[in-house]
């Protein structure tokens, strides 16, 4: 009757260690999912800190009446097509651009031939085409941009325009830079003006060389 006793304490004695022991372990478990999830949220919120201090440049993007038209002027400085998609426009669901009641867009992304000068995209909208927004597109004023490309030759990339009958401005005009040569004199470069399709101001630029 004793020994009975004293094996039932032992087989009592025994699963609670079982217990305890499962119990400890279960909260080693809980403590590191914790801590992984701390760190992960951590994680996420320095990411998201370092996205809003800092933000990138993605495109610079162009209202345009026929992207095809663009596509084909800006593949004579080089870009080539990263993407290209048409989509129906909901006018009272989606007001951009405003008054505009156009029912189809299309965006095109464009992409520079070293693929580290940026990207363009052409935003096309139809059905029907919105009004123009510039009083005189071959004057630049206020509120207009400039798209600037630094080109190896002007001169070539001036004869390349012009066989295709882009609307060039001026002939490649030589510029002094405030840089030197060794010798003082300085640093010549060139550079010329050109309209796009839709009478946005593009300057090539040849960078200053002896």
């Amino acid at each position: 009757m004793v020994i009975g006793v004293i094996l039932a304490q032992h087989a009592s004695l025994r699963c609670t260690q079982r217990t305890s022991a499962v119990q400890a372990n279960h909260q080693v478990v809980n403590r590191l999912r914790g801590l992984w999830i701390a760190i992960a949220l951590l994680a996420l919120t320095t990411a998201d800190v370092a996205i809003a201090a800092d933000p990138t440049l993605l495109r610079a993007a162009l209202i345009v009446r026929d992207a095809s038209a663009s596509i084909d002027f800006y593949r004579l400085l080089g870009f080539t097509i990263e993407s290209d998609a048409t989509t129906p426009r909901n006018p009272k669901e989606n007001p951009f651009p405003l008054n505009a009641p156009s029912t189809r867009t299309r965006l095109v992304i464009l992409q520079s031939a070293n693929g580290a000068g940026g990207k363009i995209g052409l935003v096309e909208f139809g059905a029907p085409t919105p009004p123009e927004a510039r009083i005189d597109p071959s004057r630049v004023g206020r509120g207009d941009v400039v798209l600037v490309f630094d080109v190896a030759d002007a001169d070539a990339i001036h004869a390349r325009l012009a066989q295709a009958g882009a609307k060039i401005l001026e002939p490649p005009q030589t510029y002094l830079s405030r840089r030197t040569t060794d010798d003082g004199r300085p640093l010549r470069g060139k550079v010329f003006h050109v309209h796009d399709p839709d009478g946005y101001l593009v300057e090539l630029l040849q960078a200053p060389s002896p």
